[in-house]
Order: C-alpha cells, then structure tokens, then sequence
C-alpha cells in the first residue's frame, strides 16, 4: 500500500486556488500582500486538509470526462438562467401560481463525487431544493409540480452517467 504523503498534490492545488482568491480580493501585487496571501493561503489549506476529498473518491477525468465535464457544466449554466426565469415569473405573477411538492429521486450513479455534484447541481438551480440524500436516491423540494416532473428525465442525470463512462 502507498503511504499518502501529509501534503499532497490536492494540498498544494488548493492552496493555489485560495492564494488566486486571494489575489483577486485583495488587488494588490506588492510583496508584502503576496507574502502574507501566501501564507494565509497555505494555512486555510492545511487547516482544511481532512476535508479535502480522498484519492479513492475522486473522480477520473481522463479522456472524453474531461470535455463531457465541461459541456455539463455549461449544460448546467443554461439550466440555472432558465429556472431564474421560471422562478421571477412565478414571483411576480400576482396569484403566485406555486404547487411546492416533496419529489423522490432515484439515480444510479457509481461514484460519490458524481452524486455531490448532482446535488448540488439540483440545489444550485432555483425552485428546486435537495432535502435528504442517501446514496443514489434525493428528496427534492420542488416549488412546482412542472419542475418536480423534470427531475426525473434531466438531461445532466445522464450527462454525469456519460462522465462516469456509462453507455448511454
């Protein structure tokens, strides 16, 4: 068995994500302020190692995952502008035409990282709120029926499926 390191590769490129944001909060190039964001930067990360997520828990983004990923994501984009729409419209339609409703979600999803992002992919879209998840089944709020019927035929459940390298 290969013995992690207590600073891994994952360590380092979060550190780099967090100087990056860093340097965009702060605006500043002078070294003082790259010192201290660097500093500020590794002691978040290292602070925040254990919740990093585990080598066997990462997904693999080797040949077409990583293109598949991307177009999911604007897949996702597209999704979210929709349903703001959807949800303004609703909100400022004086009857408030809402019919909330509970919605079971079963998905067949191998990886735990596949199954975090449609989560949050399901919260991140408005109207729509992931109560309770348990392996490949959610508890979805949904604050129409229209939108609680869609759940189950989203284009992104088997778009994650084709990242996994499922056959569809």
């Amino acid at each position: 068995m290969i013995k992690q390191s207590k600073f891994s590769l994952n360590f380092f490129g979060l550190a780099f994500l967090f100087f990056l944001f860093w340097l965009a909060v702060s605006g500043s190039f002078h070294w003082q302020s790259l010192l201290m964001g660097g500093a500020a930067s590794l002691l978040v990360a290292y602070y925040n190692r254990n919740l990093l997520i585990k080598p066997q828990e990462r997904p693999s983004l080797r040949g077409k995952a990583l293109p598949r990923l991307l177009i999911f994501c604007m897949c996702l984009l597209v999704d979210i502008v929709k349903a703001n729409l959807q949800v303004a419209a609703i909100v400022l339609n004086p009857r408030m035409p809402i019919s909330p409703q509970m919605v079971n979600l079963e998905v067949n999803l191998k990886t735990v990282a596949s199954r975090v992002l449609l989560g949050n992919s399901i919260t991140l879209t408005p109207g729509t709120l992931v109560v309770l998840s348990e392996e490949n089944r959610f508890v979805v709020h949904a604050i129409t029926a229209e939108a609680g019927a869609g759940l189950a035929d989203w284009e992104l459940i088997d778009r994650l499926k084709q990242i996994e390298g499922g056959n569809l």
